[in-house]
């Protein structure tokens, strides 16, 4: 069954918000990312890189300000997200910074499913990132089955997942006072929130892993402007999860007591709620 957070209509709704409300996010989980994948596979011998899931390019846009230098000039960029609304922020973010940085215009801007990647060949493709996507499709392990497929033998794989998040819990609890009982509830996944379990399934589908570790990720909300603004009152699917019918009235009250919360568990600045996120990095068998 689809939930919001996998309802690609919903993403589009919030790309506008979500593609200039990225500054509050911790680099920390991605920079790991990329330096693990750089390890396992540089970056400056890919023949093809896909973001999968990319949103309005966030990724993609710090892998070009990384190791833009690096990838040879024939390389592919792709990035690719089932939201035609993230992709027209990828597109807009192309054109400004194109000009300024020429890497920009390598970028091929897809919308694609994850769990298919339709119309990308077999083992075309050196590297895929994929920042918080595998735990939140419907079916992570067809997305990494479709991963496996478009990878050449030897390819990599990198992918950052959820493994808790304070402000997910604080949502939660906001939610059970507005609607009580009836507040829905979120969990990661097993499958892709736990190290045992992504291991797992990296053997399963045929990969070797290279790296698997967690690491805190904060949001600093000292300023909570940012994460009520563009994550609740922006819609994003995750609280779109929690407040997706509530009235004005309603979401006003939720947005009262998550500011309370927060206060009240971090009352010294600066106030950072905590993510523990974990970093993934698989080899292609074969």
């Amino acid at each position: 069954m689809q939930t919001v957070v996998q309802d690609k209509d919903k993403w589009s709704a919030s790309a506008g918000t979500y593609a200039k409300g990225s500054s509050h996010l911790s680099n920390a989980p991605v920079e790991t990312l990329f330096t693990q994948m750089n390890n396992a596979y540089p970056f400056s011998s890919a023949s093809a890189i896909m973001d999968v899931g990319s949103g309005p390019g966030n990724t993609i846009g710090r892998l070009i300000d990384n190791y833009g230098s690096e990838l040879p000039s024939a390389s592919r960029l792709i990035a690719s997200d089932f939201s035609a609304g993230m992709i027209e922020q990828v597109q807009r973010i192309q054109q400004e910074k194109k000009d300024e940085n020429p890497t920009w215009s390598r970028v091929e801007a897809k919308v694609l499913d994850a769990q298919v990647l339709e119309g990308i060949e077999d083992a075309s493709i050196s590297h895929i990132t994929g920042t918080m996507v595998y735990n939140l499709v419907a079916n992570g392990r067809q997305a990494l089955e479709a991963a496996h497929r478009a990878l050449q033998p030897g390819g990599i794989i990198g992918m950052t997942l959820g493994a808790g998040a304070e402000w997910m819990d604080l949502m939660a609890i906001a939610a059970k006072k507005i609607r009580g009982e009836t507040a829905p509830t979120y969990q990661f996944p097993k499958d892709y929130g736990t190290l045992e379990g992504i291991k797992a399934e990296f053997e399963a589908v045929g990969f070797n892993a290279e790296h698997i570790g967690t690491i805190e990720s904060f949001i600093d909300v000292s300023n909570p402007k940012p994460l009520i603004d563009v994550f609740i009152r922006g819609k994003n699917p995750g609280a779109m999860f929690f407040v997706g019918d509530y009235s004005e009235a309603e979401l006003g009250a939720f947005v009262d007591e998550v500011l309370r919360l927060m206060e009240k568990k971090h009352p010294e600045m600066p106030r950072l709620l905590k993510g523990l996120m974990i970093v993934a990095v698989g080899k292609k068998l074969g």
